[in-house]
C-alpha cells in the first residue's frame, strides 16, 4: 500500500436527556495503483458493505444524454466469461446484492455480501469480473435502450417530472446538470455499443474510482480485498476526461410559464446556490430545516398547508454538488392558487433571508437535527453512504464526528449571513406548470 493512516473518531450525540455516545473507527489508505478507500470496521453482523463511487454521474454524458445510466444498468447483462443468467445466479446462490447507480454527479456500484468466504468468495469473484470484463451485449443495449425511451415517453405525461426537468434546464442551461440522468429519446436512440464500451473504460476505472467499505472482516483482509477491487478497474489508454467549467449564478429573476392539461399547477422557484463542502452548507441545512425542509413544522407548510390550505405539500431543500447545487421551493396547488401562492412565497422567502429564523425556531432545528442523528447512522448501509459521499467530495475525515457538535454551534448570524450570501432572492427562477388558470 502506498498510504496507511488510521483515524478513529467518537461521535458524541445529545439525546435529551440522556448522552450517547455512537463510535465510527475510520481507517483511510491507498491501494498500491492509487484509490483512496475509506473502512470502518462492524463487529455486530458478519456481512461486508462495499461501494465504488466514480467520477461518472450523467455529467459525463457529453451529447449523448443519458450514456452514464445506459452504461450502469448494462453493467451485469454479461461478462467474458459469464451470462446474465449466470452473474443473477451466482449473487443469488450467495444471497449477495449488487446494485448500481447514477445522478448527476457521480456513479456507484455496490456489493453486499455475507462476510463468511463461502459466500463471499463467489460472490467477490462475479463482482470482480463485472467490473473488469463487462461485454454490454449488442441485444440487452437495444432491449435497454427501448427500456429508457418509454420510461422517457412516460415521464412526459407527468406533470411533476415535466417542471423539474424544465426547472433544471432553466437554472442550469447547457450544462450537464440541466438534463435528467436517464437522457432524451434524441440522444438515447443514438447510442451505438462503442460509444458504452468507451465509456466504461474511461469513466469506471482506477483514475475515478473511490472505495468505501464496512465490515465485520479485520483491517488486513479488507485491504488485500481493496487492492483486488483496485487491479480490477485497470485500463489501458485511459482518456482523462475532466469538467473545468465554473458554473457561475444568475444576475436576473426570470418567471416562466409553460401550459400543460392538469388541474393541479406545478411550482418550482429556486437558483443556484452551493458546492459540497462549502462554509455555507450547514448553516444554509439549518436555515431551509426551518424554512421549508422539516415537514409539517416548517414555515412553508404551516403557511401554505395548515393556515391556508392551498396545498397537501410544499417543501424547500439545499442540494450541494461539486459544482454549484441548486436551492429549490417546490409546491403542488390547484391552478388558480397558483399565483398567489407564488407571490407568497416569494415573500415569505425575502422576509426570511432578511431577518432570519426565530431563537425558538433555531432551537427546535438543532435539537431535531442532533437527536435524530443516530438514526442516520445506525446500520452498515448509512455508514457506508456516509463515507462514500466523504470519499468523493474530500471531504474532513472528521465530518462525521463533529457533525453534531457544528451543528451545534450555528448561529441565528450565521443563518442569515448564509443566505444572503448564496442565494438571491432578486435573482431567482419561477416557473409555473399547468393550465391557463395558473398563468393569471
Amino acid at each position: 500500500m502506498k498510504k496507511k493512516i488510521q483515524i478513529t473518531y467518537f461521535l458524541i450525540i445529545m439525546i435529551l436527556p440522556n448522552i450517547t455516545q455512537a463510535n465510527i473507527e475510520i481507517s483511510e489508505y491507498e491501494t498500491s495503483n492509487g484509490i483512496k478507500v475509506l473502512y470502518s470496521k462492524s463487529e455486530n453482523i458478519p456481512m461486508i458493505d462495499i461501494k465504488i463511487t466514480f467520477d461518472a454521474g450523467s455529467n459525463r454524458d457529453g451529447n449523448l444524454k443519458g450514456l452514464s445510466m445506459l452504461t450502469h444498468n448494462l453493467l451485469d447483462e454479461g461478462t467474458t466469461k459469464l451470462s446474465a443468467e449466470e452473474i443473477a445466479s451466482s449473487f443469488e446462490s450467495t444471497g449477495a446484492v449488487f446494485n448500481t447507480s447514477v445522478n448527476k454527479d457521480k456513479s456507484s456500484i455496490s456489493l453486499r455480501s455475507l462476510a463468511d468466504k463461502k459466500y463471499l468468495g463467489p460472490s467477490l469473484k462475479t463482482f470482480l469480473n463485472i467490473l473488469s470484463d463487462s461485454t454490454f451485449p449488442q441485444k440487452e443495449l437495444s432491449l435497454q435502450k427501448d427500456r429508457t425511451v418509454s420510461t422517457i415517453i412516460e415521464d412526459e405525461s407527468d406533470p411533476s417530472d415535466v417542471s423539474m426537468n424544465l426547472f433544471f434546464k432553466e437554472i442550469y442551461k447547457n450544462y450537464a446538470y440541466g438534463y435528467p440522468s436517464t437522457g432524451e429519446k434524441s440522444t438515447i436512440k443514438n447510442i451505438s455499443r462503442k460509444d458504452i464500451v468507451n465509456f466504461y473504460k474511461n469513466n469506471l476505472n482506477q483514475k475515478t474510482a473511490k472505495i468505501a467499505i464496512v465490515s465485520s472482516l479485520s483491517k488486513k483482509d479488507v485491504e488485500a480485498l481493496s487492492e483486488k477491487i483496485s487491479k480490477s478497474l485497470e485500463r489501458k489508454d485511459i482518456l482523462i476526461n475532466k469538467n473545468t467549467i465554473q458554473l457561475k449564478k444568475d444576475n436576473k429573476e426570470k418567471f416562466i410559464f409553460k401550459k400543460f392539461n392538469s388541474e393541479q399547477a406545478h411550482i418550482y422557484i429556486g437558483g443556484l446556490a452551493i458546492k459540497r463542502g462549502a462554509k455555507n452548507h450547514l448553516p444554509l441545512y439549518v436555515g431551509n430545516y426551518i424554512f421549508g425542509g422539516s415537514g409539517f413544522s416548517a414555515r412553508l407548510m404551516q403557511e401554505l398547508r395548515v393556515k391556508r390550505g392551498y396545498t397537501y405539500g410544499v417543501y424547500s431543500y439545499i442540494y450541494p454538488m461539486k459544482n454549484i447545487g441548486p436551492f429549490v421551493i417546490g409546491i403542488e396547488t390547484k391552478s388558480e392558487q397558483a399565483q398567489i401562492s407564488v407571490e407568497l412565497i416569494h415573500n415569505m422567502l425575502q422576509e426570511f433571508i432578511e431577518n432570519g429564523p426565530t431563537n425558538e425556531e433555531i432551537k427546535h432545528a438543532k435539537e431535531a437535527i442532533i437527536n435524530g442523528f443516530p438514526l442516520r447512522v445506525d446500520s452498515n448501509s448509512d455508514i457506508l453512504n456516509y463515507l462514500s459521499m466523504i470519499n468523493y467530495y474530500n471531504l474532513p475525515m472528521d465530518y462525521l464526528a463533529k457533525f453534531t457538535e457544528n451543528i451545534s454551534k450555528i448561529t441565528k448570524k450565521d443563518i442569515i449571513s448564509a443566505f444572503k450570501e448564496e442565494i438571491d432572492y432578486k435573482n431567482l427562477t419561477t416557473l409555473v406548470v399547468g393550465n391557463e388558470k395558473a398563468k393569471k
